[in-house]
């Protein structure tokens, strides 16, 4: 990996590049991802309407998008999912 950071950077020694190890592996957040979506069910019979659930790009965590976030919802959420990494967004999908 180090031939290609070199070559990036001396290819565009003008930008400011910066090469990070993800947090989690792909197949984590993937894995996290499936389980939060397969229980889109559980949540909804509890009161919380789950939109979208996607991992981060930068290899942070995963996003949940609910249409509202009661107070202990991600407490419960990273209990179960044993994930501390969960980012709760309010919102909701809207078609165009």
């Amino acid at each position: 990996m180090d031939r290609i950071d070199a070559a990036l950077r001396s290819q565009h020694p003008a930008l400011h590049i910066v090469f990070a190890d993800a947090r989690h592996a792909r197949t984590v957040l993937n894995q996290v991802t499936e389980r939060i979506k397969k229980d889109i069910p559980y949540w909804r019979a509890n009161g919380v309407a789950v939109a979208a659930v996607a991992p981060r790009a930068d290899g942070s965590g995963v996003t949940v998008l609910v249409r509202q976030v009661p107070a202990d919802l991600a407490a419960a959420m990273r209990e179960r999912y044993e994930f501390p990494n969960l980012e709760l967004k309010e919102g909701e999908i809207i078609p165009a």
